[in-house]
């Protein structure tokens, strides 16, 4: 049976690569299904701390597989929006690196992620207008998150792609670099040392509070720093602390 993805690991760092390369990494069917698995699994391995997503070749993805068809496009949809809610939400912390183009559902893929690191060479862009169409994996609610309302709205009406070193200005991409692989590897060990408890409140704070009052986001802040306390992690880590000094 050919499979779409493959799934390893690089010390506590897993490492997820699609493997469709002929078709540039393009997202079918068969792709959402091993990726939805991969997470599963990462998400049980306790000795992987955080994930990595990359593409095979030249490409990290350059969205879904218009060839493939689809006779129900409000499913796909519907299943796209649960697997982006998925990366928002995943416990570990998760990096996309770019290593290529990255076009419509795949810079949608890599921007649910929490972190992104593109090749120098790499290629970003949502170009679903220059086909009458429109993004619809979560670009219209993830992109102006990273990047604002002015400039999300220029690159969605364009269509146009843009290099990886004004994704990095813009705030699309956190690092460019020429190994976006590597790069993203140290990037995720890096963002992913410190207790576990706390980096999933850190993130669902930040998720949680965007674009809300600050009288909100300070709450958001709170039940996760009452949650962190309570934790194991946070006992260990104040015990530790208090030893040395």
């Amino acid at each position: 049976m050919t499979t779409t993805t493959e799934l390893t690991r690089h010390g506590s760092v897993a490492i997820l690569r699609l493997d469709r390369p002929k078709v540039l990494n393009a997202i079918n069917e068969a792709m959402v299904g091993e990726i939805e698995a991969a997470l599963d699994q990462v998400d049980g391995d306790v000795e992987a701390r955080a994930l990595v997503i990359v593409g095979t070749g030249r490409s990290f993805c350059v969205g879904s597989d218009l060839k493939e068809g689809g006779n129900d496009p409000a499913g796909r949809i519907a299943r796209m929006h649960q697997l982006m809610l998925r990366l928002d939400g995943f416990p570990k912390v998760t990096v996309a690196a770019y290593n290529g183009l990255a076009l419509g559902g795949g810079l949608e893929l890599g921007m649910a992620c929490t972190l992104r690191v593109a090749a120098t060479d790499a290629r970003l862009g949502l170009p679903e207008i220059t086909h009458a169409l429109m993004p619809a994996y979560g670009g219209t609610q993830l992109l102006p998150r990273l990047v604002g309302y002015a400039r999300a709205a220029e690159l969605m009406l364009s269509g146009e792609m843009i290099d990886a070193a004004q994704a990095e200005r813009i705030g699309l991409v956190n690092a460019v670099a020429a190994d976006a692989l590597a790069a993203a590897v140290a990037l995720a060990d890096r963002c992913s040392r410190g207790g576990i408890t706390a980096s999933v409140e850190i993130r669902r704070a930040l998720s949680g509070g965007w674009g809300r009052p600050l009288a909100e986001g300070l709450a958001c802040e709170a039940r996760g720093a009452e949650r962190v306390a309570a934790s194991d992690e946070a006992r260990a880590g104040i015990a530790a602390f208090a030893s040395k000094h």
